[in-house]
């Protein structure tokens, strides 16, 4: 089962930058293994029986990346260049 793009950063928000970096490098490696299968016209490849399917996996990192290259943005604008260590309410 997925979840959701929020709920994914969700679950990282304490981790360092160090970490969060760490996790958008294995989503992108994620990816590029997922490009393999599913720009493929074969669909023979077992791993199209596993559900969810290479497709939505796909789709969904392509999500997370994004929503995690957000939160990892606005953690620097606040926390390095503002210097606020304090989450906003």
């Amino acid at each position: 089962m997925m979840i959701s793009p929020e709920c994914f950063v969700r679950r990282l928000k304490d981790n360092t930058f160090e970490e969060l970096i760490a996790e958008r490098d294995l989503l992108v490696f994620e990816l590029k293994e997922l490009e393999k299968i599913v720009f493929k016209d074969d669909r023979m490849d077992p791993r199209w029986s596993v559900r969810p399917g290479p497709n939505v996996q796909y789709q969904m990192n392509l999500e997370y990346l994004a929503a995690l290259c957000k939160h990892i943005a606005e953690r620097y604008n606040r926390e390095i260049v503002h210097g606020d260590d304090e989450e906003e309410e």
